[in-house]
């Protein structure tokens, strides 16, 4: 059988955009999305992620949608409009910058239980003081107070915090797809 194995979806080259979306997610498989050496145009920002199931037509960005942790310093949020991917150091924008993150999400498609989603990151800023940074993450979608976040999901948006949906990712780098099936 070919359950658990990663089976490749994707590549695309990034392009100077407020958000990119992972739209055609479907039931019966975990989602491994991997950024490699993307950067914002704002400087000192924070990677988020956002998730949907209406086919990308909508985002659920409540205020207490979604929970996160971040482990680089122990920072976390339990109401939150977003799952954030980076806490204490935020991803600069000099020339270059690059980030890399991998971000695995689990079971996306199914009502039957909350999305989580967790991963890493690493990144290179290059400031007047270099900081090198890498760190782990995890979050979930729960629908905030009404329950919602047991809703098939079926896209993922990603932005950057700061200004979120207006800041722009830089023309660098690439995004990746893979899925897993279940079963």
């Amino acid at each position: 059988p070919n359950w658990g194995a990663l089976e490749f979806v994707s590549t695309a080259s990034i392009t100077a955009v407020a958000n990119l979306n992972v739209t055609g997610i479907a039931a019966g498989y975990d989602y491994v999305v991997q950024f490699e050496g993307i950067c914002p145009t704002t400087d000192a920002n924070t990677l988020v992620m956002r998730v949907s199931d209406d086919a990308g037509s909508s985002y659920e960005a409540g205020a207490s949608d979604y929970e996160w942790t971040v482990g680089d310093n122990n920072a976390s949020d339990v109401s939150d409009s977003e799952i954030e991917f980076i806490a204490s150091t935020n991803i600069g924008n000099d020339s270059g910058n690059r980030g890399n993150y991998l971000v695995t999400i689990i079971n996306p498609g199914s009502s039957s239980f909350e999305t989580d989603v967790y991963g890493e990151t690493y990144y290179d800023n290059k400031a007047a003081t270099p900081i090198r940074k890498s760190n782990h993450f995890a979050g979930t979608y729960v629908g905030g107070t009404s329950g919602a976040g047991t809703a098939a999901i079926d896209a993922v948006q990603f932005g950057w915090l700061t200004n979120y949906g207006t800041d722009t990712f830089k023309a660098q780098g690439i995004i990746s797809v893979w899925r897993r099936r279940r079963s």
